[in-house]
């Protein structure tokens, strides 16, 4: 059994380890966004560019991104769904531990970097 004290610092370090493997799952996700995005570009070039200003997305670029979009998420399944398991369980042993230990003081809001 250990004491209050003990059980806060180590709750901190579960809540940064919580941190690191969010941080890393949006990363991933990121990733994966930026890459069907540079596919898409990369399948479609423009003949004409406009006015800086203009968007030249246009729907059919949609379609392709998103379609590109999952399959790479389609790829990177097993690594997302890892992670997203990791973090239930670092969430699930961290209020585990808040409850035996009744540490009543706030969560850490998690916001991406």
């Amino acid at each position: 059994m250990m004491s209050h004290p003990e059980a806060c610092t180590i709750l901190t370090r579960m809540e940064v380890r919580l941190h690191e493997t969010r941080h890393n799952l949006c990363e991933l996700e990121r990733s994966l966004r930026d890459r069907a995005e540079t596919e898409t570009i990369d399948s479609h070039p423009k003949i004409r560019r406009y006015n800086r200003r203009m968007c030249n997305w246009s729907g059919k670029d949609e379609q392709t991104y998103l379609r590109i979009l999952d399959r790479l998420t389609d790829s990177a399944a097993a690594d997302l769904d890892r992670l997203r398991r990791k973090i239930e369980r670092q969430d699930a042993a961290i209020e585990a531990l808040r409850r035996k230990y009744r540490v009543n003081a706030g969560r850490p809001v998690f916001t991406p970097l």
